[in-house]
């Protein structure tokens, strides 16, 4: 989970959130004024909620309505997720993730519901992706954090982890350890040295959860940006859609973004080598590291999920990333039928699943109607 990546790594990270951010932001004010006398666009910045940079973007009728809406929606509500699902940070009065792995093979823990709810979730995105995406891969994430830590700080030391403490780590990875008790309240991880690791799922799923609160009290016209992951509440106060550019994962290019969507309802998130990484003997290894391999695989630059929900679309592009393009494809084409078709209520229903991948050489490949939402 990136709660603990060290200074250099943040600031690759938060330039490019903040470089989506205000791309976002400049198409908003190109469009004020246009139809939108009785709301006024606002936007407020936080930066101290999942280690990222997280802004909210809407209309509303004065200052004070949306900035309390930012402030009790969004911002305190993140914050209390980022402390639930936090894997390195204890807080007084909190059993997070932290507790229940310090836990592990001792006891079982009692935990929040909206943590329940969230394990419940990526383990059903663990079934739906045939192991792509696994929160119990913590032990060997842990090794490859430590690692590229002590690569940022160190770079003349930097040093790939020994693969065969990897494969030592591997065999405590098993998603069928954490057992889940909703009627006590409890999560437990039968196995010892296993470890979670939410990194992949809980910002979007935080972003979603956010998402579908604002929407049941009657907000709209918002676009929230949660560390690149794009969840968009209604179209712009003039009926407009937003319009979200894709990050280039060349950052050294003068083309901040290589795709520009259109949404007024669907979320975007983007995994990509460019986010987290460092760089050993003249090679770049970034963080997203499969399951099978152990390693972080060259098959993409980066891969875009664009769906109805958030936490999918989080998780989502993590799993794809780990997949080859033939079965990635197949995956996508199928996951809409497969999701509306699970008897599982934490995946819901969804009416777009698109995606885009970027080839090691810069080619991009979409499935067949990713390009109906992009900006001609």
């Amino acid at each position: 989970m990136g709660y603990d990546i060290c200074s250099m790594a943040k600031m690759r990270k938060t330039a490019a959130v903040l470089i989506a951010f205000v791309f976002i932001l400049g198409i908003v004010l190109g469009a004020a004024g246009c139809g939108a006398a009785e709301k006024e666009k606002f936007q407020k910045t936080y930066l101290d909620a999942f280690d990222t940079a997280v802004s909210v973007i809407g209309y509303s009728e004065s200052k004070e309505e949306f900035e309390n809406m930012a402030e009790t929606y969004v911002h305190k509500e993140l914050t209390r997720y980022h402390r639930l699902y936090d894997i390195y940070t204890e807080y007084k009065g909190i059993n997070n993730i932290r507790t229940v792995n310090k836990n592990a093979g001792i006891s079982p823990v009692e935990v929040d519901d909206d943590i329940i709810a969230m394990l419940e979730f990526s383990r059903d995105m663990y079934y739906a992706t045939d192991g792509k995406v696994n929160i119990a891969m913590g032990s060997v994430l842990e090794i490859w954090h430590e690692a590229r830590n002590h690569g940022i700080n160190y770079p003349d030391k930097a040093a790939l982890p020994d693969i065969e403490e990897l494969k030592k780590a591997s065999e405590h990875c098993s998603i069928e350890d954490m057992v889940i008790d909703k009627v006590a309240g409890t999560v437990y991880l039968a196995d010892a040295y296993m470890r979670l690791d939410v990194g992949a799922v809980a910002k979007g799923y935080a972003t979603e959860r956010i998402a579908q609160e604002l929407e049941a009290d009657g907000y709209t016209n918002i676009i929230l940006n949660v560390g690149g992951n794009i969840r968009a509440i209604g179209a712009k106060a003039d009926g407009s859609m937003w319009a979200v550019g894709i990050q280039n994962p060349d950052l050294a290019s003068d083309t901040a973004h290589i795709e520009t969507i259109e949404t007024d309802y669907l979320s975007l998130a983007t995994s990509g080598v460019y986010q987290r990484y460092y760089t050993v003997d003249g090679k770049n290894y970034h963080h997203i590291i499969d399951g099978i391999t152990l390693m972080p695989e060259d098959r993409y630059l980066s891969v875009s999920v664009l769906t109805d929900n958030a936490g999918i679309a989080d998780a989502l592009s993590t799993a794809l990333f780990n997949m080859d393009y033939a079965d990635g494809r197949r995956f996508a084409e199928g996951f809409m039928q497969s999701a509306d078709a699970a008897d599982k209520d934490s995946l819901g229903k969804i009416s777009v699943f698109e995606v885009m991948w970027v080839m090691p050489d810069g080619e991009k490949r979409y499935t067949d109607g990713f390009k109906e939402y992009i900006v001609k």
